[in-house]
């Protein structure tokens, strides 16, 4: 019989698979990399693809099993959470990635019983860091909603 982790990690590899597929298609109008545009997402799904392959078919005795006990209190949040990170790829142009990463994280945090002062701190700092990361150090666009 299967277990969850088992089945979660074949979804992963089916949509890693799928993606690749579709990365590899990938064309775009205008390219200032040598590379191009596709090279990063090919070997980030190649990566991914090759993980959860190995994740579900690997043999039972290199891991110990972990019965997570689906119980409705943790499915409502896996629910909940998917919901969050919807809703954030919603308002993610229109508030902007740094107010859009605040919130999700302030979500996700509090959804996992973070104490609130250092949930929105370590919200706060996520954001902004990671948006100076991918704007400064990675030269990638992020939008910034209501404060561009």
């Amino acid at each position: 019989m299967m277990k969850s982790e088992r089945i979660l990690t074949g979804i992963i590899a089916g949509c890693g698979l799928f993606l690749l597929i579709y990365a590899c298609s990938f064309e775009a109008p205008i390219s200032y990399d040598p590379v191009g545009p596709k090279a990063f997402p090919i070997l980030l799904m190649a990566l991914i693809t090759a993980c959860a392959v190995y994740l579900t078919v690997r043999p039972a005795i290199m891991f110990e099993p972990v019965e997570l006990g689906w119980t409705k209190h943790l499915l409502s949040k896996l629910v909940i959470c998917v919901l969050t990170l919807t809703v954030y790829a919603v308002i993610f142009e229109w508030f902007g990635f740094i107010v859009a990463t605040l919130l999700m994280t302030i979500a996700v945090g509090k959804l996992f019983n973070g104490k609130t002062i250092p949930v929105a701190i370590t919200g706060l700092v996520l954001s902004m860091c990671t948006y100076y990361l991918f704007d400064r150090v990675l030269d990638v666009p992020l939008p910034l909603g209501f404060f561009g």
